[in-house]
């Protein structure tokens, strides 16, 4: 009886998978989790056609911007998922009235108009592209330049990254959302409303400094009597 069954326990041995660690089994879980989100987000891009946004091949982040300064890696993503400090995403999220440039007065400011056209950056433009195409160059992939190029298409090649980071660290791009115009306007709103009230009522600041003394006079009268 035992030999019979020996050679079926050696059979089933031998049909078992390897033994695999745990890592490995860690990063088989995370490679799926992976694939199953960028699906889910190609999905989503395409449903909403935007062109804006490109998300990476690589399940790895760019390291070059993972090296960055935090600040610098920040305004590099939020400028990529156009969530950034630009007029036109101010205004869709209602914190400015309008998209207008608040540098040199462009009707709407994007992205584009920052990194291509605005003359306050206009020599870190000139240096930007310039820096583009002699990376792009280097590698048989497509070359990037200002009028053939994207902001997406620039802010997904990781190419570019660097460049990308030294005009933005000698910009304020992405990094100021212009002067405080709501505030501006809420105070003359209200200095406004408070002469109205005051043209109402008859009372001026001379009237209203006339009506404090009428008081202090009362008082004072009132106050000799009892005396």
């Amino acid at each position: 009886m035992v030999l019979d069954h020996e050679p079926r326990r050696h059979g089933y041995r031998e049909s078992l998978p390897p033994p695999r660690s745990f890592t490995d089994i860690k990063r088989e879980f995370s490679e799926k989790k992976w694939q199953d989100a960028k699906g889910w987000a190609r999905r989503k891009l395409a449903r909403t056609s935007n062109r804006k946004y490109r998300p990476s091949d690589k399940q790895k982040p760019d390291a070059t911007i993972a090296k960055a300064n935090k600040r610098l890696a920040s305004r590099f993503y939020q400028l990529k998922t156009e969530h950034c400090l630009t007029g036109q995403y101010l205004t869709w999220t209602a914190r400015r009235p309008d998209a207008t440039c608040w540098w040199r007065q462009y009707k709407i400011q994007t992205r584009e108009h920052l990194f291509k056209n605005c003359p306050q950056w206009k020599s870190q433009q000139k240096t930007l592209w310039a820096t583009v195409l002699e990376e792009t160059r280097k590698l048989p992939d497509p070359l990037q330049g200002r009028d053939r190029t994207s902001i997406a298409e620039l802010l997904a090649d990781e190419r570019c990254s660097q460049a990308v980071l030294d005009f933005l660290a000698t910009t304020d791009v992405g990094r100021t959302s212009g002067p405080p115009v709501a505030s501006e306007e809420e105070d003359a709103a209200s200095e406004a409303s408070e002469k109205r009230g005051n043209r109402r009522s008859g009372l001026g600041r001379e009237g209203r400094r006339r009506g404090w003394e009428g008081i202090g006079e009362v008082e004072v009268v009132s106050l000799s009597v009892f005396l």
